[in-house]
């Protein structure tokens, strides 16, 4: 498959990547789902301090991540993590899995020792943010090596935001896209950051070869972003 770039170089897709399917974003998801719609795993699934101490139910450590509190709450936690979830594989499924299994483990660890008033914790929101900062580093990254700093700078700034959001719900006690004035929900800024510097270490670890390349020839500078 021969692909022009906007100086007309032709360039090769790895077809291997063309191929993926983001099989695991899709089912994860979609347990995410089955759990919201069966009110008892929800209870019994939930990140819930009094039975993690009191009867030991560890497994609520990794479950905790797909119950959410509200249909609101799962449609913006899902769709995110859906999406970001699907880009990150594409681009890498190896650190896309190691984000999210490292984040699964640390965000309630974190929780555990950073916040021992939190009671009950729930949701993708911190598993959102890792998958965002591992987007946006390898972006950034890809940029980089190809010699686009102007790109890469773009990227470099949505990791900043996303600091600014974990300072704005830590500063308000206010969600920025889910409403928690009627749910009695409230933000967990340290799942976010958590997961933020999950994703980012995981994303500056050693990047694979560039997506698009001249065959037998180094990677073609561009004047625009590899998704």
């Amino acid at each position: 498959m021969e692909m022009l770039t906007i100086t007309d170089a032709p360039t090769r897709i790895n077809h291997q990547a063309a191929r993926r399917f983001p099989f695991a974003s899709l089912l994860l998801t979609l347990v995410a789902v089955i759990v919201h719609m069966t009110n008892g795993w929800r209870v019994d699934l939930l990140y819930d301090r009094p039975a993690l101490l009191g009867r030991l139910e560890i497994w609520r450590v990794v479950t905790c991540h797909w119950v959410h509190l509200s249909w609101d709450h799962l449609f913006w936690s899902g769709a995110t993590f859906l999406c970001l979830g699907a880009v990150c594989e594409l681009l890498d499924q190896k650190k896309t899995c190691l984000t999210i299994m490292g984040s699964v483990i640390l965000i309630p660890v974190g929780i555990w020792w950073g916040l021992p008033g939190l009671k009950v914790y729930g949701g993708l929101s911190g598993l959102d943010c890792a998958l965002y900062a591992l987007l946006f580093t390898q972006l950034a990254q890809r940029e980089k090596m190809s010699g686009n700093r102007g790109w890469a700078a773009v990227f470099a700034a949505g990791l900043l935001a996303l600091l600014a959001k974990v300072v704005y719900e830590t500063i308000t006690g206010q969600t920025i896209f889910v409403s928690n004035h009627h749910t009695g929900m409230v933000p967990v800024p340290l799942s976010h950051l958590i997961g933020g510097l999950i994703g980012g270490i995981v994303g500056i670890s050693q990047t694979k070869k560039p997506l698009f390349t001249a065959p037998g020839k180094a990677p073609i500078r561009r004047s625009g972003p590899v998704f």
